[in-house]
């Protein structure tokens, strides 16, 4: 047991006190969740610009209401920037304390009018140019035709731009046009627009979780904000995990690979046997994903709790997260464990590594309809196989749904059963190929070579 234990913590420290595993440590939540963090941070940073916008206006009634609209724009342009700028310098406030904040466009749209109604195919040719050169933003015809109210053929207006599938500048022209063309439709008929638009108001229907029972005793229904928080928290947990299995089962290939290529294996088992080895740095690399969990944990603990959002994480729910942790880790590991081990070169494990990645991050890929239907059959199905039951299982735990109480306790014992029988494979596989010369190029090899031993 003390070699064990040595090797143990001879490849806990190996993995930790390296600089590649700090920047690997800092630079996982960026990747995973910095598009949704750090988006209004960069919008910011990026500021406000100004989108020069050519319109050819066929009908000659559209100047006065989009010069409006434009002008209106920017004002509310500028009351975002200010309210940005007061979060800056004060606490933030509560329609803005998960973070995400306001991610819509912040740019400003300049209108210059043409002063014929058509333009020609080389004059359209003329501002493509400019558009793609830089010039231009956008440009946009109106047909002379709009206003006519047609259901056979309808007109269409055109907005040229280089992101013009994107563009936030059409959406808001889209719906300028729109209402322009709604309230002309409606004097033609003889109906007043304003008494139509009292009508047509519209009936918020507000997203609300079930009611629950507050430490005070009331029953009250959960705000908007814990609403849309409840979106991202499961997929938080879900990401966290991931980041966890990654940057603990990833060095263990490395490590087998290092030490089988310049032959420190031999001499490691000069000291202790195979089995030791491999169940030494199994220990270990849980030792590691501990420290990962911990780290990242308490970053998102003190976030919940700035936001004050803790009541969404009960510790229920964290004791199955370390639970399906610490058995995903030690499935996953032993895989990559006999990958490094059976090569003799990176680019050799890349077809055994395929299919591992595939089951990895199968819930990735799932994870919305999970999330909209906790209990259905697709995440029913994939709670139930092993390699991807610790993610989906704590997804499904974490949207507050009410998951049968069995699904979690029967997803967990397959998880560890096969999770022991992988770590029984691997160790036969694992003492089979750490002298060999060759090399493994699939899975079928890798089980003879468990048969053998």
């Amino acid at each position: 047991m003390g070699k064990v234990l040595w090797v143990a913590h001879r490849e806990y420290t190996a993995m930790i006190a390296t600089k590649a595993f700090l920047i690997t440590l800092v630079m996982m939540p960026i990747f995973m969740l910095g598009g949704v963090v750090l988006m209004p941070a960069l919008q910011r940073i990026e500021g406000s610009k100004i989108r020069q916008i050519m319109v050819v206006d066929g009908t000659g009634r559209f100047r006065e209401p989009l010069e409006m609209a434009a002008a209106e724009r920017s004002a509310v342009v500028d009351s975002k920037l200010a309210a940005a700028q007061a979060a800056q310098d004060g606490p933030a406030d509560d329609e803005d304390r998960t973070g995400f904040g306001n991610m819509d466009s912040l740019d400003r749209y300049a209108l210059t009018f043409y002063p014929e109604k058509s333009l020609t195919a080389e004059q359209r040719l003329e501002f493509g140019n400019k558009i793609r050169e830089g010039e231009l933003y956008a440009l946009v015809e109106i047909p002379t035709d709009l206003m006519q109210a047609s259901q056979e053929d309808p007109p269409v207006a055109r907005f040229v731009s280089n992101d013009a599938v994107l563009s936030d500048a059409r959406r808001w022209l889209a719906d300028v046009l729109q209402r322009v063309v709604r309230q002309d439709r409606l004097r033609e008929l003889g109906l007043d627009p304003l008494v139509v638009a009292q009508t047509e108001g519209p009936v918020p229907l507000e997203p609300t979780r079930p009611y629950e029972r507050a430490a005070d005793g009331s029953i009250a229904p959960n705000s908007p904000q814990e609403s849309m928080t409840a979106i991202f928290l499961p997929f938080g947990l879900m990401m966290l995990m991931f980041m966890v299995i990654f940057l603990a089962a990833q060095p263990m290939m490395e490590s087998a690979l290092e030490e089988k290529s310049q032959r420190i294996s031999e001499v490691l088992l000069g000291s202790v046997s195979p089995t030791q080895l491999m169940a030494g740095k199994l220990i270990g690399n849980v030792a590691a994903s501990l420290v990962i969990f911990a780290i990242y944990g308490l970053g998102g603990f003190f976030l919940l709790k700035r936001w004050d959002l803790l009541s969404l994480l009960p510790p229920s729910l964290m004791a199955w997260f370390l639970a399906f942790q610490l058995a995903a880790v030690l499935l996953f590991s032993s895989v990559f464990l006999v990958i490094g081990a059976s090569v003799s070169q990176l680019k050799e494990a890349q077809s055994l590594l395929m299919p591992i990645w595939m089951m990895m991050v199968a819930p990735l890929m799932v994870w919305f309809f999970a999330l909209r239907d906790p209990n259905g059959i697709l995440a029913t199905v994939f709670s139930f196989f092993p390699p991807s039951a610790p993610m989906m299982i704590i997804l499904r735990l974490a949207t507050g749904a009410a998951v049968p109480w069995w699904q979690p306790w029967l997803a967990l014992a397959l998880l560890l059963v096969t999770t022991a029988i992988v770590v029984w494979l691997a160790g036969n596989i694992y003492r089979a190929s750490l002298l060999r010369g060759d090399t493994a190029r699939n899975f079928i090899q890798l089980l003879s070579r468990a048969r053998a031993a």
